[in-house]
């Protein structure tokens, strides 16, 4: 079966009528046709083979949550074992579902939030809300309505929780995000007035400022998890005072009065002489302050050719090596063998890679474990950022990390390489092998086996 146009008894079209038709392994070989095939379907059809495959991705990513449930049960369980004979838990690495999240954000290259949202996803929809992780399968709900359903039920009473899921799920095929949401929330707050205000409680709790950059070359920063009331009155405020310098005749746009009023304020403008000062400008683009050179991110070394080019041979050949080691054995064995291979390799290079570090200078490193200023300013330009491969924190506010721990490990340029605390503590976790075969070349190892290669970065 195939998505073009068929002419089956009587005239009928292959998709006509096709309001509903279950996802799965069918389905999907129905979606399989060309693509140049959907220019022959009436718009009717196309708009059936559109929510076809929205059913279709529903499905997939029920599987998708369902591996993910698996294996975060897994490690849990064998943490649950290990500390029945430890006793407490050790602070410097991570808890097994903390480790599963970066296990997972590394494999499918997503955030470690995003990661985070997923194992907690996961964990719900194929735990208490396993209704919705069905409905999901089953494409009656999509992944966005399905993180509706968890976020307003998450915190409430078990059987407050079944009662808004139940209800969620009568009318959610057919509404909104935004309507699902508003109708749920009503119910809940009825059902579990004390747990909503304590929910609402926790999260202002870890209220916080965020800032992230944007594809534009801009940023954005926002204050997250305000009380209500503080969030409407700082927005009213601003609205206020932004109206009244539109109503003297500034031609630019409300948002924009908005967002130069916030500006000023958080640079400690008082309100009037903010207002007075918008009022002054023409209202020029030109006038918005351009950002600080001293504020930019540490420059990354420029390497030179022949540098590159044997970083770029040498991670080709270290990949070939590991892809054959996976081809070699069973995948119970293959956490063992990767981290047998890396460490094989890394010894290979070692008197190599300690020249090369060492260059010029009489002595390998420094003998303190603080690196000197010069080398860490060193480190930092070699990898702009943590050096987990999914990680964006800037290594000016990470951890310059020892791969080998110092005494042995060395602090030298072949042996340091920038950590976020999250990620310092994560390579201490158990199952988890960071080796850097060569300075700025580094390869993790993940407790299933997985291996990824970070290079240095290059401009």
């Amino acid at each position: 079966m195939s998505a073009q146009v068929a002419e089956i008894g009587g005239g009928q079209r292959e998709w006509e009528d096709r309001v509903w038709f279950p996802p799965g392994p069918q389905l999907a070989v129905c979606l399989s046709g060309s693509k140049e095939r959907l220019a022959d379907l009436t718009d009717d059809e196309l708009l059936q083979v559109a929510a076809a495959a929205r059913r279709q991705t529903s499905w997939a990513q029920a599987r998708e949550l369902a591996a993910i449930a698996e294996l975060t049960r897994r490690r849990t369980s064998d943490e649950d074992c290990g500390a029945e004979e430890s006793g407490d838990p050790e602070y410097r690495v991570l808890s097994a579902r903390e480790s599963v999240a970066e296990e997972v954000a590394v494999a499918l290259s997503v955030t470690g939030n995003a990661a985070a949202t997923l194992v907690h996803l996961a964990e719900q929809l194929t735990g208490p809300l396993a209704r919705t992780g069905e409905a999901l399968g089953a494409g009656r709900v999509d992944m966005a309505k399905a993180r509706v359903i968890c976020d307003v039920t998450e915190g409430l009473p078990g059987d407050v929780a079944g009662k808004v899921q139940c209800v969620a799920l009568e009318k959610a095929s057919e509404q909104t995000t935004g309507q699902l949401r508003r109708r749920i929330k009503r119910i809940a707050q009825r059902l579990a007035p004390q747990a909503i205000e304590e929910r609402k409680r926790g999260a202002v709790r870890h209220r916080r400022l965020e800032l992230w950059d944007t594809p534009s070359g801009t940023s954005d920063l926002a204050l997250c998890d305000l009380a209500a009331e503080d969030a409407h009155a700082i927005f009213n405020k601003i609205t206020a005072a932004a109206n009244g310098i539109k109503a003297d005749g500034d031609p630019r746009p409300l948002s924009t009065l908005r967002a130069d009023l916030a500006t000023a304020l958080l640079h400690g403008v008082e309100l009037p002489e903010a207002v007075r000062t918008l009022l002054s400008r023409t209202g020029d683009e030109s006038d918005v302050a351009s950002p600080s050179a001293d504020g930019g991110e540490a420059v990354c070394a420029r390497l030179d050719d022949d540098v590159d080019e044997r970083l770029g041979g040498l991670a080709g050949e270290v990949e070939r090596r590991l892809n054959h080691v996976r081809g070699r054995v069973r995948p119970r064995e293959l956490p063992h063998a990767i981290r047998q291979a890396a460490r094989h390799i890394d010894d290979q290079l070692a008197d190599a890679r300690d020249t090369a570090c060492q260059g010029d200078e009489e002595c390998h490193g420094s003998p303190d474990y603080r690196p000197p200023a010069a080398m860490r300013r060193e480190i930092e330009a070699r990898h702009s950022r943590c050096v987990f491969p999914t990680c964006n924190q800037p290594s000016r506010r990470c951890d310059l990390d020892h791969t080998i721990p110092w005494r042995p490990g060395l602090t030298c340029r072949c042996n340091l390489a920038p950590l976020c605390r999250r990620h310092h503590r994560l390579k201490q976790t158990a199952g988890w092998r960071l080796h850097q075969i060569w300075p700025g070349l580094l390869i993790w190892i993940t407790p299933s086996g997985g291996w990824y290669i970070v290079r240095p970065d290059r401009q």
